[in-house]
């Protein structure tokens, strides 16, 4: 690959992290940077562009991290004031978790978006994404929820401060889910399914990696995640069996109490959407918004920014 071009790779790299006001570290940006499918190049290739841009004054790097010279100072500033909620929202992510894998459907959690990516909001929840044991779906659901929601944990308006966002199931009967990204393109999918941080595998995720090829394409230096050692989750000697039986009873029951935002979006898009094996209610979802954010950026900073 030419040397420009893997210039070009990083830049427009560096233009999505600025769109959902992000600055990589140099390992974060090497394993996330978009080649937009062309073919392998190295390493070393990549670092001695990053530097060359340094030099030319194009990038910077600050405290560790890498964004655009006329954005960084504004980006850092906003990631320091944020990193002192981190503690406290991942103590409260590993309770939350700890009750999660008491059930026995439960195969796979993950944070998601700000909190995974360590820059989440004082008065922001917590979005966890689940894998669990096909058949098992709406059952865990139910439990999870159900006593989140009794002991007061999940989001409620003007509540939403360390809330715990339960929006996104899947089963291992479908791990692919290159099918939920927006048609085209979809930046912001591709980034969060790479930034996923999780808390507990029971050794799914390497199944989960393999299935969503699609979603790493573009970056070929995309590595799979890996439980933190010190944020991990064990799983309990005693877990809470799957109940086959009540699964139908539990869907019926769910479908019954959805809000009426949900019954309306139902299925219409991939937002919102309601199977045996997805439950996802993204019901205010802003990937387009950074999708055209994303763009605008590189038609600002003349960056080649492919569609596929």
């Amino acid at each position: 690959m030419e040397f420009e071009a893997v210039k070009t790779a990083i830049l427009r790299t560096l233009a999505f992290h600025e769109a959902w006001d992000y600055a990589p570290t140099l390992p974060e940006l090497v394993l996330t940077v978009d080649f937009g499918g062309s073919a392998e190049q190295g390493r070393e290739q990549v670092i001695q562009a990053v530097h060359d841009l340094i030099e030319r004054r194009v990038i910077s790097l600050k405290n560790g991290r890498l964004a655009y010279l006329d954005s960084i100072n504004r980006i850092i500033s906003q990631i320091q004031d944020r990193e002192i909620y981190q503690p406290r929202k991942r103590r409260r992510a590993r309770r939350v978790v700890r009750w999660l894998v008491r059930l026995d459907g439960v195969r796979f959690v993950a944070l998601a978006n700000t909190t995974a990516l360590g820059e989440a909001r004082d008065d922001a929840d917590l979005d966890f994404f689940i894998i669990v044991k096909a058949g098992s779906i709406w059952t865990t659901r139910f439990f999870s929820s159900g006593v989140l929601k009794l002991m007061g944990l999940r989001p409620r308006p003007g509540h939403e401060k360390d809330s715990v966002c339960l929006s996104y199931f899947i089963s291992d009967g479908q791990l692919d889910i290159s099918s939920h990204a927006l048609p085209g393109d979809d930046p912001y999918f591709r980034y969060w399914f790479l930034s996923l941080l999780p808390l507990y595998d029971d050794g799914v995720s390497k199944e989960f990696w393999e299935a969503n090829y699609r979603l790493r394409t573009c970056h070929s230096f995309a590595k799979k995640w890996e439980v933190p050692p010190d944020f991990a989750v064990r799983s309990p000697r005693i877990r809470i069996p799957t109940l086959a039986a009540l699964e139908k009873a539990f869907r019926v029951f769910q479908l019954k109490c959805f809000p009426r935002v949900i019954k309306d979006k139902m299925n219409k898009d991939t937002t919102v959407m309601v199977t045996d094996s997805v439950l996802k209610f993204h019901v205010i979802d802003n990937r387009e918004e950074y999708r055209r954010k994303y763009q605008e950026i590189c038609r600002q900073r003349g960056i080649e920014n492919k569609i596929f």
